[in-house]
């Protein structure tokens, strides 16, 4: 009896190895692609009112507050919403590139480590059409480049926030992926104005497809470090003074 009860757990082990396996290979991060991103979020809570819904994001639940908005004119944006909690590593490329408006911006000493990387989720659009603020989302988010409007917390992990504007490089992948280096702030905090979490907030309560606590070490929460939403925001917004 034990002999087949170790035969059959060593047959339940191989199984899931197996699926592991498969899991991982159809899963794994897709080829490198050309691409834009601003920044936005500095106001400490437009990142909790995403078109997604997820309301409040924990700083330590996922990729925390590395996230970004998809812009309405990306080929892969899907207008019922398929876009949203779906994954991309994103690094920063120095390289010369267009705005919408045909103006050439040169960004050959733009980023930190163009090796490192984040991963992102995705919690909100960019809209081409924004009457709210139509110069420069008629600027970035309306096709002329892939574009992403990303994160404050997550910009400042690729370069300085002075560019306003950087040219990326993307992939998909799973929300789990760990990049083989990750990017991280060389200053060690963000300039923002964060606020405090709703009360009696828990981490679980990220509404997020993938939100185990702790996964990324840099978002275990210390004191003060949490941003919660007090209005509605508009997407597509922090690289208006972009040059």
């Amino acid at each position: 009896m034990a002999q087949l009860f170790g035969i059959a757990a060593i047959a339940v082990l191989v199984a899931l190895a197996t699926s592991q396996r498969a899991f991982a290979q159809s899963d794994k991060p897709g080829p490198w692609k050309l691409g834009r991103a601003t920044y936005y979020g500095k106001d400490g809570w437009s990142i909790h009112h995403g078109s997604c819904g997820y309301g409040y994001l924990d700083p330590a639940a996922g990729t925390g507050w590395d996230v970004a908005a998809m812009s309405d004119s990306n080929r892969d944006f899907d207008s019922k919403g398929g876009f949203c909690g779906k994954c991309k590593e994103v690094r920063c490329k120095t390289m010369w590139f267009l705005d919408g408006y045909g103006q050439k911006l040169e960004r050959e000493y733009s980023c930190f480590d163009s090796d490192a990387s984040v991963v992102l989720t995705i919690t909100d659009t960019c809209p081409c059409t924004y009457p709210g603020n139509y110069y420069s989302n008629r600027r970035w988010c309306c096709g002329d480049m892939y574009h992403l409007d990303i994160s404050l917390w997550a910009y400042e992990k690729l370069a300085d926030t002075k560019w306003g504007v950087i040219s990326i490089e993307w992939r998909d992948v799973p929300c789990w992926y760990r990049p083989v280096k990750r990017a991280k702030n060389p200053y060690g905090k963000v300039s923002s104005g964060e606020r405090p979490a709703p009360q009696g907030w828990k981490a679980s309560y990220d509404k997020r497809p993938f939100n185990p606590y702790g996964y990324y070490p840099d978002y275990v929460p210390s004191a003060g470090l949490a941003a919660t939403s007090t209005a509605s925001a508009s997407a597509g917004t922090a690289g208006a003074a972009a040059a």
